[in-house]
């Protein structure tokens, strides 16, 4: 197990700030360790790929002490690890054709991605990209169906643009199809690779669609328009048509076919919430249709070649399939079922049966039977009276405390999912809120604008709305609710700390942004096409016009008013919010002597790779909220 640096200013419980020591706190029925035995599938992508022949099937398993990939056969058997990477692994495939397996990897949590090939064995994995200089990186894109090349993206080129290219398997060697540039990334290819499409990042409220054939240089706009649309590219029909989500005709993102040559497109599906995923079989026999109701997967698919819907079996416990990618014959789509009342699990639909067929068991025998919490649905009314959607998980009995848990991105949702952190808080009489503050999507465009150029402002808001809700509604004492999140939920607890000093009796950051103008100077060079969405929300740091904005809403320059008890976790390797995003606010805070402890974890990035890097986290910041909500600490962890 590798050591973690547990670096602190107050770490004992008669520390300044504290509560006093009580006997009230309650070990909870089944200790925070055995939570951390719950598998974890995935953590930069989420995939099922099958075998040539629909016979095998590969997953990411966290089984081996970290995530990797396991192969299982689909008529029964157990499942074998067949890679053993030193950081995150992101998208992989099997090829449609033969026993080759695709994957990118990194290297503790760089986020500079290599490429290899093994097979279903694990049997000699190869770095295809071995000879790339430092700081380049590669994304796995998929197979051509005769599995004799396939598609990918790389930096080679130049490290801010990630150019397209087709890696031959029989010569080993990769020709590149299109040269990236500007704002203008990949998106989606058609089955032969003939055709592209490509995403113009204009805000995060605006995109276009442009297609690039194979061989031609310039691509062909296919979507002009006026005024802030999104326009979301997901595959190619049979026929040549464009697959893509909108949100052309109002609040919500609906499915469209448009014919390229004619740029005309025609709506196939406009239901009251998002499309948030749309594809076709190898073969086009069937396509699946993804709608984000409430934060809940609802998956359709359809038989083309008949027009009617294919059976799927009801997703148990509440929850919805998310779909990954259908087998090459066709047979299976795999899923994963996604609800709040147990673990994220991967399955194979059986299209022809209709039978869902349990690829892995997620749950530790200790956990297995137990009652989980299941989110209640709900609307928050805000400093505004907007209605903030929230998940409410409620203890037996008063709660003693409350945590609120604020989802990264900021453009991103907090999803109807199992956390097994808010279980386990759950069990031990904490209530715990999982709000979508304004910003998120899901809930309409002009939703997800509400935050534009106003970080730590009105979503800020939004948190200390639901605080009082907790207290009004749920019997939460005033003086024992916390804030916590990671990435930008992790700058929201900052935010707290500093600009809602009085509200909450500590905050828990993880990997958190505490200054935006280097959070922006200092933004992976990849990143660079949608660099105009990430300056509508965190400011430009080369225009004079937003640097006061970008001083006034980071936390960092606000510790005079910081008085509570902060929990900092931090990923050393991390490319995105990088370290020095902590060190500072630590080490200012320890110079007030304000109450600050700070967990370091050596060779991860942004996020947990190992499973003993996320258990480490959570019991560290378990026992800080014990510390400081409840006035002592619980044991049994």
């Amino acid at each position: 197990m590798r050591k973690a640096t547990l670096l602190c200013c107050a770490i004992v419980v008669a520390c300044a700030g504290a509560k006093t020591a009580s006997t009230s706190v309650p070990k909870a029925p089944v200790p925070l360790s055995e939570y951390f035995e719950v598998r974890r599938y995935g953590a930069l992508s989420i995939d099922v790929t099958f075998s040539h022949d629909d016979k095998l099937v590969a997953f990411q398993s966290d089984a081996g002490g970290r995530l990797d990939l396991w192969v299982k056969p689909l008529g029964g058997g157990a499942s074998r690890q067949v890679t053993h990477v030193e950081g995150f692994i992101g998208r992989f495939a099997f090829s449609p054709a033969s026993d080759v397996l695709a994957y990118e990897a990194d290297v503790g949590g760089d986020e500079l991605p290599h490429l290899f090939l093994t097979d279903s064995h694990g049997s000699d994995p190869r770095d295809i990209t071995a000879d790339y200089p430092k700081g380049r990186r590669t994304q796995f894109i998929e197979w051509a169906p005769d599995g004799k090349t396939f598609l990918y993206l790389s930096t080679l080129r130049d490290e801010k643009l990630l150019d397209l290219y087709e890696y031959d398997l029989e010569s080993g060697r990769s020709q590149r199809l299109w040269l990236a540039s500007g704002a203008l990334s990949f998106a989606a290819a058609d089955r032969e690779h003939r055709r592209f499409a490509l995403v113009e990042t204009l805000s995060d409220a605006n995109t276009n669609v442009w297609l690039v054939e194979r061989g031609q240089e310039q691509p062909v706009l296919l979507t002009p328009h006026q005024g802030d649309v999104l326009y979301t590219p997901y595959d190619f029909t049979a026929d040549g048509k464009l697959l893509y989500a909108s949100d052309e005709a109002g609040e919500f993102t609906g499915l469209y076919a448009m014919d390229v040559a004619a740029k005309k497109s025609s709506a196939l599906a406009r239901p009251a919430w998002d499309i948030d995923w749309a594809a076709e079989s190898m073969r086009h026999r069937y396509r699946g249709m993804v709608v984000n109701e409430d934060g809940t997967d609802r998956l359709s698919v359809q038989d083309l070649s008949s027009g009617k819907e294919v059976r799927l079996p009801a997703a148990p416990l509440r929850g919805g399939w998310l779909p990954s990618t259908f087998s090459p014959g066709e047979r299976y789509l795999g899923v994963f079922l996604s609800t709040d009342a147990t673990p994220r699990t991967p399955y194979a639909l059986d299209l022809s049966t209709g039978e869902a067929v349990k690829l892995d068991e997620p749950l530790p025998a200790s956990l297995r039977g137990r009652p989980m919490a299941v989110g209640e649905s709900v609307r928050i009314s805000s400093f505004d009276e907007k209605p903030v959607p929230a998940f409410v998980y409620r203890p037996q009995g008063t709660p003693l405390g409350a945590v609120i848990l604020v989802h990264g991105g900021p453009t991103a949702q907090a999803r109807r999912a199992f956390s097994q952190f808010t279980q386990y808080l759950v069990s031990k009489r904490y209530a715990v809120v999982v709000p979508n503050v304004r910003g998120s999507t899901g809930f309409g465009k002009s939703w997800t604008r509400l935050d534009n150029m106003d970080l730590g402002g009105g979503p800020l808001k939004d948190v200390v709305a639901c605080k009082w809700w907790l207290v009004a509604n749920a019997s939460v004492p005033d003086d024992r609710v916390a804030v916590m999140g990671g990435s930008y939920g992790g700058y929201m607890a900052l935010a707290a700390e500093a600009f809602a000093p009085d509200e909450f009796a500590a905050n828990v950051d993880l990997f958190g942004i505490s200054d935006f103008k280097t959070l922006m100077e200092s933004f992976p060079p990849y990143w660079s096409a949608v660099a105009s969405s990430l300056y509508k929300k965190f400011g430009d740091p080369t225009n004079p016009r937003d640097s006061q904005y970008q001083h006034d809403r980071s936390p960092l320059f606000f510790v005079d008013r910081m008085t509570r008890p902060l929990f900092v976790a931090q990923g050393d390797h991390d490319a995105r919010v990088r370290k020095d995003q902590s060190d500072r606010i630590v080490e200012a805070l320890r110079n007030k002597r304000v109450p600050v402890e700070y967990l370091v974890l050596e060779n991860e990035g942004h996020g947990f790779s190992r499973t003993d890097s996320a258990l480490r986290t959570y019991q560290a910041a378990d026992a800080f909220l014990d510390r400081y909500l409840l006035g002592g600490l619980a044991g049994a962890r």
